[in-house]
């Protein structure tokens, strides 16, 4: 089955009258245990998202041409695909695969600049509208079988609206949870309370509704030591998800990743590693699943 993303508001809101049914290529979450440590969240972010390779009928590739493969389902707890689609679902395949080695699957809900600001500001027109467009996201998930959101608000958010935007994340949680006790909805470290677009690379009182209203917390990448020190002050560690960009864009990444992940194991709180195809798109012409193989 061909996945797509949603561009729209409108094509959003004609979801949250369907039946409530899943397609007939969903895969049930097996072998799915919650624990309460550190966890670790895969966000894949590669070339814009639904590429040929990834739908379910597939791509022939040419001898030498290799696609990029995620090989190590089982050290994950959470995928999360992302594209700066309004709405990302992720492909089938990728919630299937997912889901058989007990990994939840999640979508992005992202907004972003001006347009971004003019979507936001049409859902909290009101409480209708908010709750709306919650029914039609617990749909889309309950349809095409996956796990939660990620919740990415990029753009500035009208002060007396932010009220209005925490009961949307709290509606969200709630409700996805009735359908599905396993779901998780994850807030990004952007708006802060007073509206403004503030990346904070911390959880602390500026920002600490919107992780009080979700499942969980995924920091902005430019993050330093003490900025996890005083995020310890504020939440449950192992629902911070340290944001680590493996294309190291104001963090340690590429292949000293692993600096990174110590800092937040040395905190005890969990990962979002950011865009593991980058070995991909840095070395295109190489065997990236022969590589992945002999890694692990």
């Amino acid at each position: 089955m061909t996945t797509s993303p949603i561009d729209t508001l409108e094509e959003l809101w004609s979801w949250e009258k369907r039946e409530d049914v899943r397609n007939d290529y969903t895969e049930p979450l097996v072998h799915f245990k919650p624990h309460a440590g550190p966890q670790i969240l895969v966000c894949h972010d590669m070339r814009g998202g639904y590429l040929p390779e990834e739908s379910t009928e597939g791509k022939q590739f040419e001898k030498e041409k290799y696609p990029y493969m995620f090989l190590n389902w089982w050290q994950i707890d959470v995928f999360n695909y992302f594209s700066h689609h309004f709405v990302t679902i992720p492909p089938s395949d990728y919630t299937r695969i997912a889901h058989k080695h007990g990994v939840l699957s999640l979508g992005t809900f992202i907004t972003e600049w001006k347009s971004g600001k003019e979507i936001c500001s049409r859902i909290l027109e009101n409480e209708e509208t908010m709750e709306r467009t919650v029914n039609s996201l617990v749909a889309v998930a309950n349809f095409y079988g996956f796990d939660g959101w990620l919740i990415n608000i990029e753009n500035e958010i009208d002060e007396e609206k932010i009220e209005l935007l925490i009961r949307f994340c709290e509606k969200l949680t709630q409700k996805s949870k009735e359908k599905n006790l396993n779901s998780k909805v994850i807030w990004y470290d952007s708006v802060l309370h007073n509206g403004k677009l503030h990346w904070q690379n911390a959880l602390n009182s500026k920002n600490n509704k919107f992780y009080e209203a979700c499942d969980a917390i995924y920091l902005n990448y430019n993050w330093k030591d003490g900025d996890l020190l005083r995020s310890a002050e504020f939440g449950i560690l192992e629902k911070i998800f340290v944001g680590i960009d493996v294309w190291a864009r104001g963090c340690v990444g590429e292949f000293n990743c692993d600096q990174s992940f110590a800092l937040a194991k040395l905190f005890h709180m969990s990962v979002a590693l950011f865009a593991p195809g980058w070995i991909y798109e840095k070395f295109e012409e190489e065997n990236q699943i022969l590589k992945g193989i002999q890694q692990v």
